[in-house]
């Protein structure tokens, strides 16, 4: 065994010694490295333990992202579709519930106190512990699911097409990307 893996599993050792407050930290200083080291253009809030982050989801529009570390896991979030018409409640429904079927990772989320509509993922700390290239992994598997339902709510709302027909057109394009 080479000393560099040593290194690396000694180092997986100490990390899974520490007390759950002290790895929250761990994880907390990997992903504020992880945005400098990418450039991203954050926002980071110490006290809170969150960063926001703008990216650009569509043709110049953009959307602020939440990285959080709380409660022993990692979070990632954004409001794909904000202010939605109450007349548009029942297909934000349908809409979020086909999503949620076919989601490998997270939840769309639909408040009506606020009509907004969420895409959240969590993970449990352990992972980006052990593991801290999965902070970038879920950063990337995040934005590129959240890419597909904010285009599919702008459809339902923008053009008023059936909640079916979106699910049905999303599949139709990764299984062409697929094959």
């Amino acid at each position: 065994m080479n000393i560099e893996k040593i290194k690396f599993y000694c180092r997986r050792i100490y990390r899974l010694s520490l007390n759950y407050k002290k790895q929250e930290a761990l994880v907390w200083k990997d992903l504020k490295k992880l945005h400098a080291l990418e450039n991203y253009p954050s926002g980071i809030f110490e006290k809170e333990k969150y960063i926001e982050t703008p990216f650009e989801i569509y043709k110049g529009q953009r959307l602020v992202y939440f990285y959080i570390i709380a409660k022993n896991c990692y979070h990632c979030r954004v409001q794909v579709l904000e202010n939605f018409p109450v007349d548009a409640t029942s297909d934000i429904f349908i809409l979020a519930s086909h999503f949620n079927n076919l989601l490998p990772d997270g939840v769309v989320v639909v408040n009506t106190d606020n009509n907004c509509v969420e895409y959240q993922q969590k993970t449990k700390l352990l992972i980006p512990l052990l593991y801290t290239g999965e902070l970038h992994a879920q950063i990337i598997s995040h934005y590129n699911i959240s890419k597909d339902i904010f285009a599919g709510f702008q459809r339902l709302i923008e053009e008023n097409e059936a909640p079916a027909i979106i699910i049905a057109d999303i599949l139709k394009k990764k299984d062409t990307e697929t094959s």
